[in-house]
């Protein structure tokens, strides 16, 4: 569940020694050199060949593990959660260390965040915890950094295995205290088939270019006489806060509300990125939804773009079989001076308890990310793998699902956000504040906004 801001935010808000070589040639009788011109030998080249780089000691061997038990946590819900459970049965039942796992589900992120907590350094506390990267470094004193266990041979992990913002979230000052259980993202989600009846035959490329497509299709919807739809076509907003939405604009833009250790969201770049949504409200290319999802919309061309991640897909497409609709649709980037989605999800972090314990809870990880185990693992829960592996391995889904397609393209664009602790506090208040922003407009100002978001996280994080 995310922090609900106090009433009075809202109130205020409007009113990221080798032997040298010798060369053998054939006898030749000389006469004896006199002593003027007998030459010194020269010294031999000596060429030194580096010592190899010492492992670091994990303290114990992995055969030695045997009966060894660890108990994860997950904050998954549903039908995740049951899957998670399964796959630990598999990996204790076919694992040839004889390492036992077992899992509790605390239900859901924020419940999982407060047990761990009360657990931390007691008899209590978990193994392996699947938690969002701001929560495992606001433990990062009590996680294990994994570093030392990625480069063990036989059973470390390639870097180049992972997807590049999967990778990194939770790698920072030199440490790694997490590696990406699963990810999703953000998109908008572009209706192809409206586009092309529009005279657009190609996705925008950049903010010009999105805006025109936008503007023209709420121009679609005033031809007619009716004047209650005249207020549709472009970009339908979200219908529900989240930060993902108004980060990956920023994000898109190259703008930052991370500097310096401290947060910033009112500077010019961050006005100018938003400003660019706001005129699409105020000249009717964007509008507010009051349905409790856009899905319809979308399906209907009452919306060209809407926002969307990787879970609702799902929802997307029985959306168009519903309004027995054959229009093509794909997923896109936030457009922007470098397109991007904006990755998310939880990590695998183990805590520190023994070495025996430590080592069995890296093993499971390992397990957990075996291309063929990611594989499954995303078919079920409609999760991106983690692993460069994995993606290869999903891509032949794609022929039957061109959504999922496009959106593997866009791996490669990830972005990370603000790696910090203090982003589980940040997260709230500007998803809050963008969505009570464009439904209350033309009331406030973008400057206000962002002044009230930087007050409010300031206080809440001293």
């Amino acid at each position: 569940m995310r922090r609900i801001l106090p009433v009075l935010f809202f109130s205020a808000l409007f009113l990221g020694a080798c032997v040298p070589t010798v060369t053998l040639l054939g006898h030749v009788t000389q006469p004896a050199p006199t002593a003027e011109f007998i030459a010194t030998p020269p010294p031999a080249t000596v060429t030194r060949i580096p010592a190899p780089t010492a492992l670091p000691d994990l303290g114990i061997r992995p055969d030695a593990l045997t009966g060894v038990e660890v108990l994860a946590w997950d904050g998954w819900d549903g039908s995740s959660s049951r899957l998670f459970q399964q796959m630990a049965a598999e990996f204790t039942l076919s694992n040839k260390w004889g390492i036992k796992v077992s899992v509790v589900s605390q239900r859901n992120l924020v419940l999982l965040a407060g047990q761990v907590d009360k657990a931390m350094l007691t008899e209590q506390q978990p193994d392996i915890v699947v938690a969002l990267p701001e929560q495992i470094l606001a433990w990062q004193d009590n996680v294990v950094d994994l570093s030392p266990y990625t480069v063990q041979p036989d059973i470390g992990i390639d870097p180049g295995a992972m997807n590049g913002a999967f990778w990194e979230q939770s790698h920072t000052n030199g440490k790694r205290y997490g590696l990406p259980a699963a990810r999703s993202a953000r998109f908008l989600f572009y209706n192809t088939s409206f586009a092309q009846d529009l005279g657009f035959n190609a996705a925008p490329g950049n903010l010009d270019q999105f805006r025109e497509q936008a503007c023209k299709a709420n121009a679609f919807w005033k031809q007619d006489a009716d004047l209650t739809n005249d207020g549709f076509g472009g970009l339908a907003l979200d219908v529900s806060a989240n930060w993902q939405t108004p980060f990956s604009w920023l994000a898109a833009a190259g703008a930052q509300v991370f500097v310096d250790g401290e947060f910033r969201f009112n500077t010019p770049e961050n006005v100018a990125v938003l400003d660019f949504v706001s005129k699409l409200r105020a000249d009717g290319c964007a509008w507010p939804s009051s349905s409790s999802s856009n899905y319809d919309h979308f399906a209907a061309r009452r919306a060209l773009f809407i926002t969307g991640s990787l879970g609702e897909m799902a929802a997307q497409k029985q959306a168009f079989v519903a309004a027995a609709s054959a229009d093509q649709w794909t997923v896109l980037p936030f457009p922007g001076a470098q397109p991007t989605i904006v990755a998310y999800g939880p990590d695998y972090a183990v805590l520190k308890s023994g070495s025996a314990r430590q080592l069995a809870a890296w093993l499971f990880i390992r397990w957990m990310l075996e291309p063929q185990n990611q594989l499954s693992w995303s078919r079920q829960t409609g999760l991106f793998p983690v692993t460069a592996s994995a993606v290869k391995l999903l891509q032949a889904d794609g022929v039957a699902n061109p959504q999922l397609a496009a959106a593997l393209t866009l791996i490669p664009d990830a972005s990370l956000y603000p790696q910090t602790p203090l982003w589980r506090v940040a997260d709230g208040p500007l998803a809050d504040g963008f969505m009570a922003y464009f439904y209350s407009f033309p009331n406030g100002t973008l400057e206000g906004v962002l002044t009230s978001l930087d007050a409010t996280v300031k206080e809440l994080t001293k």
